[in-house]
C-alpha cells in the first residue's frame, strides 16, 4: 500500500483506509460511508435501530476485511433468540459490501415500543446469542469462523470482545450511523468508523503497553459527530487525534454495494428445488426469486430453469 497526504484522504465517501500512528506499535482503520451504505439500508424498509444495527455490521465487515491479504469474503453474523433473528454483512476483496438483517417485524416493533433504558437496545431486539466473523478464501479452500456470545451495548463492542478472544488482539472500534437531510428534504443514511490494534509484543519491539495506552486515549476523543461530518476528510480527522506522533495514512478502498444475485447463478439454484417448491414460486406464468439483500425481484420462464440444470 502506498502512503499519501492526509488531506487527500476522504474528501470523497464510500471508501476504508489503513493507517499508521507514527512511532507508535498501534495500527488502524479509518472508513466513511455515503451513498453505498444507504443503498443498503434502504432496500428494506427497517425500523431504524434495526437499520443502525445493520449499519454497524456493514462497517465491521469493511474495517476488518479490508486487511485480508487474500482474495476471499469475510462475513459478520449477529444472531440472537430476539424478534431481531440476525443481522449478516459480507466484504469481498475488490467487489463491495453487502448486508441484510431478518426479523420479525411485529416483535421488532413492540420491542422498540416496550425498550428502556436500562436494557441496551441492541439486547432488546437481538436477545440472547453470538456474534461471529467467518474467512471465506474460496472453493477448495477451509472456512475459518471464529464464534463468541453477543455481549456489550453495541455490534462493536461485540466486535471488540470477539478480538480480546479469538486473536487476543487489544482492539477498540467506534462506529456512528445517523441520517441527513439534503436541500431538498430528502433523507439518506452516511456513516463512520475507525478501529486501532497493538501489534503484538516481541523481542525486538518489547511491550507495546505504553503505545497501546497513549493511542487509545486519542481514540477514546472521537465523537460520533465528526465520523458523521461530510465536511470532515477522514484525514483531517486523524489528524485531529494523532498530530502529535504523526499519522501515516495508505491508499484507499472504494466501497460499493455487492450483490451476488446474479441470473445465471439464480437459475442454478431455482433449478436445484424440488418441482413442488419451483411451483409455489411461480407469479403470472414465471418463477420469481427475491434476493434477500438488495430486494430485486428476478423473474425466469420454466424454459430458463429447465436449461440451467
Amino acid at each position: 500500500m502506498s502512503e499519501i497526504a492526509l488531506d487527500n484522504l476522504g474528501k470523497d465517501d464510500d471508501i476504508v483506509a489503513a493507517f499508521q500512528v507514527e512511532g507508535r506499535a498501534v495500527s488502524g482503520r479509518i472508513l466513511r460511508f455515503g451513498p453505498t451504505l444507504d443503498l443498503i439500508l434502504c432496500a428494506h424498509d427497517y425500523p431504524e435501530p434495526v437499520a443502525r444495527i445493520l449499519g454497524e455490521a456493514v462497517m465491521v465487515a469493511a474495517l476488518v476485511g479490508d486487511a485480508l491479504k487474500f482474495e476471499g469474503r469475510l462475513i459478520v453474523q449477529a444472531s440472537g433468540n430476539g424478534p431481531l433473528k440476525f443481522v449478516v454483512a459480507e466484504y469481498t476483496t475488490g467487489e463491495g459490501v453487502r448486508g441484510f438483517a431478518s426479523m420479525d417485524r411485529e416483535g421488532v416493533d413492540q420491542a422498540i415500543k416496550n425498550a428502556t433504558q436500562h436494557v441496551p437496545l441492541i439486547a432488546t431486539l437481538l436477545g440472547k446469542g453470538s456474534f461471529a466473523m467467518t474467512i471465506d478464501r474460496g472453493p477448495n479452500m477451509d472456512q475459518y469462523q471464529g464464534v463468541v456470545p453477543l455481549e456489550g451495548q453495541s455490534i462493536a463492542q461485540s466486535a471488540e470482545h470477539y478480538f480480546a478472544q479469538s486473536e487476543q488482539t487489544p482492539t477498540r472500534i467506534h462506529l456512528a450511523v445517523g441520517e441527513i437531510w439534503d436541500q431538498d428534504g430528502q433523507k439518506s443514511w452516511r456513516a463512520g468508523g475507525a478501529l486501532i490494534q497493538a501489534f503484538a509484543s516481541d523481542e525486538t519491539r518489547g511491550s507495546v503497553e505504553g503505545d497501546w495506552e497513549h493511542a487509545l486515549a486519542l481514540f477514546e476523543t472521537l465523537e460520533d459527530a465528526e465520523l458523521l461530518d461530510p465536511d470532515l476528510s477522514a484525514g483531517q480527522l486523524l489528524y485531529r487525534l494523532y498530530n502529535e506522533d504523526g499519522v501515516r495514512l495508505m491508499e484507499p478502498t472504494a466501497l460499493e454495494r455487492r450483490c451476488s444475485c446474479e441470473r445465471e447463478r439464480l437459475a442454478r439454484i431455482i433449478s436445484s428445488f424440488p418441482e413442488e417448491d419451483q411451483a409455489h414460486m411461480i407469479k403470472d406464468g414465471k418463477v420469481v426469486m427475491t434476493c434477500e439483500y438488495c430486494n430485486r425481484d428476478w423473474d425466469f420462464t420454466t424454459d430458463e430453469i429447465k436449461k440451467s440444470e
